[in-house]
């Protein structure tokens, strides 16, 4: 295999990367809305790393559904995950003073959803207020309707929704809470989250204790189900 075959092979794929990839534009301030230099921001699925800037800003290459920590000392750590769809062209990343307690509130019990929420309302707000238009206004202006990033805002409004709902799940019944709880670990833990994972609305039926109650009577049948080898 030539040389010159391999660098050809090796910019196509630079090119491929560059094509599935996009660069992820911001700024990092903190609750008083003053820019923080100096902030570590990690693509976990690609461990990219980068630094904000003098005035906070960013930029750093994601796909989507792929997810940016955002770390520096004497705050707490921050995770972005890049939507499907529409992605903003800027993000607002707003740190918070405090010890980097990215998984104490998984441990502790149920997260703050609704502060977990306020935050991403406000990193996708310009997006999320973008105003629908009604039917009148449709027919009024038929090509800004069918413009092509306005329908793509349209529809991450609607997928929004679901979007925050599935998180909900994900960060409430997380693996870091069950193997505490449980035991279980590895193939084991997967096994018992996917089978058992509870849908939006049986969640937020729940208080803490029915919660817990749930999981101790759900990994109770899932280990009556399966052989004591693969039970840990």
């Amino acid at each position: 295999m030539s040389a010159r075959f391999l660098f050809v092979l090796f910019v196509l794929l630079l090119c491929r990367m560059d094509l599935r990839a996009q660069a992820i534009k911001g700024e990092v301030v903190d609750e008083d809305k003053r820019p923080l230099s100096g902030v570590n921001i990690e693509n976990i699925y690609t461990s990219l790393v980068v630094q904000s800037g003098e005035q906070g800003a960013f930029i750093i290459a994601a796909t989507s559904e792929q997810l940016l920590e955002f770390k520096k000392t004497g705050y707490k750590t921050t995770r972005v995950r890049i939507p499907k769809g529409y992605v903003p062209s800027y993000f607002r990343i707003i740190l918070k003073k405090g010890i980097n307690d990215i998984n104490q509130g998984a441990i502790a019990g149920k997260y703050d959803y609704r502060k977990d929420s306020l935050r991403y309302y406000e990193l996708y707000k310009h997006v999320l207020d973008f105003p629908k238009m009604s039917a009148v206004q449709v027919m009024a202006h038929p090509f800004t309707a069918m413009s092509r990033v306005n329908q793509q805002k349209w529809r991450f409004q609607d997928r929004y929704i679901e979007f925050e709902e599935q998180k909900y799940v994900d960060r409430t019944f997380n693996a870091t809470l069950i193997a505490k709880t449980t035991g279980l670990r590895g193939d084991s833990l997967t096994a018992y989250i996917r089978r058992f994972r509870p849908s939006y609305e049986q969640l937020r039926m729940m208080n803490d204790y029915t919660f817990y109650l749930y999981i101790k009577n759900t990994v109770k049948t899932y280990r009556s189900r399966i052989t004591p080898r693969n039970s840990q």
